[in-house]
């Protein structure tokens, strides 16, 4: 039996610069990291809350991120569960962050936001109204 989705990985560009993007402006921990020098591979293990997300560090990535492009196979975005959209909005973009879509309310009950990781990766905010 299938009990839950136990971690979610991304591969990323500049391991530090990530490091420090999910844990100082979104909240994330590091939990533990693994390092494996025949292939030059370091992975770092964050969490937030029961949440994991791997990042692979890689020394040489080729291409760029295409989760914002909805005609692209492959995983869409991570999505943040907040308690206020517009407060998160407004203490990320005053760190520097460029959102792709603003607070937005969808359908009356949800809103939300896009912005983009270091190397272009979707993260969608969303917070459910009352």
């Amino acid at each position: 039996m299938i009990k839950r989705i136990d971690h979610t990985t991304i591969t990323v560009r500049n391991l530090a610069r990530s490091i420090d993007f999910y844990t100082h402006l979104l909240g994330f921990t590091i939990d533990h990291e693994m390092w494996f020098p025949e292939s030059r591979l370091r992975i770092v293990f964050l969490r937030l809350g029961d949440t994991i997300l791997e990042l692979f560090g890689v020394p040489e990535i080729r291409g760029e991120a295409l989760s914002h492009v909805n005609e692209v196979l492959g995983y869409k975005h991570i999505c943040l569960l907040v308690e206020s959209v517009d407060e998160e909005h407004q203490r990320l973009a005053q760190a520097g962050v460029p959102f792709r879509i603003p607070p937005t309310t969808v359908q009356e009950t949800v809103r939300i936001a896009f912005f983009s990781d270091p190397d272009g990766m979707d993260i969608e905010l969303i917070e459910y109204l009352p």
